[in-house]
């Protein structure tokens, strides 16, 4: 009798302890705030910046967010792209958020290269970055193409592009 017991105290311990692993759940459409809650959640449990990016992740949220999240949450901007990374994040979304979340661009190049990106393409990612914070271009390359109408308002672009190409 007195062994049963034990084995089911020991089992609610092992539930309580383990709660809030179990309590933290990423969820699509969770703001940053939300996303660095759970973030803060998990590393008190002991969860890993990576194991955090791949749950993140898995539950389809935006990599942005996440990475930001991370570097807001844990301080470490550096581990924190190496995890977004590792877990399969875009290359330029991550650098693009971790930069807009105040990393350097040292801390967002020494974490590219422990994920084992080559430097000359973080190099690429981090100019493609700094392109997309003076054009204001959503793509982060500027562009010559127009995409509104050339009619009303009697539009159109530079001399000889009057016409936009679908691609």
């Amino acid at each position: 009798m007195k062994v049963r017991t034990l084995r089911n105290l020991i089992a609610a311990l092992s539930l309580a302890a383990f709660a809030p692993i179990a309590a933290a759940v990423f969820q699509a459409g969770m703001s940053v705030e939300q996303i660095e809650a759970e973030v803060k959640i998990q590393l008190a449990a002991g969860a890993t910046l990576g194991q955090i990016a791949q749950r993140a992740l898995a539950a389809g949220l935006n990599p942005g967010l996440v990475t930001a999240a991370l570097i807001n949450s844990s301080g470490n901007p550096s581990g924190s792209v190496t995890a977004m990374l590792n877990a399969g994040a875009p290359l330029q979304e991550v650098v693009n958020a971790a930069l807009g979340a105040g990393a350097s661009g040292d801390s967002v190049t020494r974490g590219a290269l422990a994920a084992g990106v080559p430097l000359a393409t973080v190099q690429v990612a981090i100019l493609n970055s700094a392109i997309t914070d003076l054009t204001s271009s959503p793509t982060g390359t500027a562009s010559s193409t127009p995409t509104g109408s050339a009619g009303a308002g009697g539009g159109g672009g530079a001399a000889g592009t009057s016409t936009a190409s679908p691609s």
